[in-house]
């Protein structure tokens, strides 16, 4: 990775927690646990590059290379449906692929939703079409519509600049400890001992 570019997972994993971001994709750092292991699952059923249908005036493609130069962002779209009338594109559907679940309010858990709305920026820039975003949550096996954009246009600013100044600095994020630390594959790394864990995660 270069030390402008950022790659669009990562942008999930530095909402989810800077110091993660920081282990995994700084320090390239990395532990599986139950819940990583069945996102690969869930992953497995779109990671073919190779694989692309067209289901009437609908192409499917899996595993769709990304990239916004502007914004210096890059990545992978699990699942990018192109719709065409009388033989152009007018809309793109983008599905991203979560093992877990929505949020209390039913909707995209917000660390989810600005890596999805990354990559729609990127497909507008590329495509120059109607671009809308969804996460498949595989634990409720349904499509969610990624709602708010403005809210996620600020977030991925912000978020671009925190990242940038985090890898120009060479500063290490603070641990942001709480209750998402359960399901984190680097808890015992961050948090290796019992006490520290107990007395700070309730």
């Amino acid at each position: 990775m270069l030390d402008n570019e950022i790659t669009l997972n990562s942008l999930e994993h530095y909402v989810f927690c800077h110091y993660q971001w920081w282990l995994n994709i700084v320090e390239n750092e990395w532990v599986d646990n139950i819940h990583t292991i069945q996102g690969e699952i869930v992953h497995s059923k779109v990671d073919d590059k190779n694989f692309c249908e067209s289901r009437g005036n609908v192409r499917v493609e899996r595993s769709v290379p990304l990239f916004s130069d502007a914004l210096g962002l890059y990545g992978i779209a699990d699942l990018i449906e192109y719709k065409k009338n009388d033989g152009k594109l007018v809309k793109i559907n983008i599905v991203e692929y979560k093992k877990g679940a929505p949020d209390k309010n039913k909707q995209i858990q917000i660390f989810d939703g600005l890596q999805l709305y990354g990559q729609m920026v990127c497909a507008r820039a590329i495509f120059g079409c109607q671009v809308d975003g969804y996460i498949y949550y595989a634990s409720i096996r349904k499509r969610i519509k990624l709602k708010d954009e403005n809210f996620f246009a600020q977030l991925l600013e912000k978020t671009l600049n925190e990242m940038r100044t985090f890898l120009a600095t060479k500063q290490v994020p603070n641990k942001n400890i709480g209750k998402h630390c359960n399901a984190c594959s680097f808890k015992d790394i961050c948090l290796p001992f019992v006490g520290e864990i107990n007395a700070k995660i309730a």
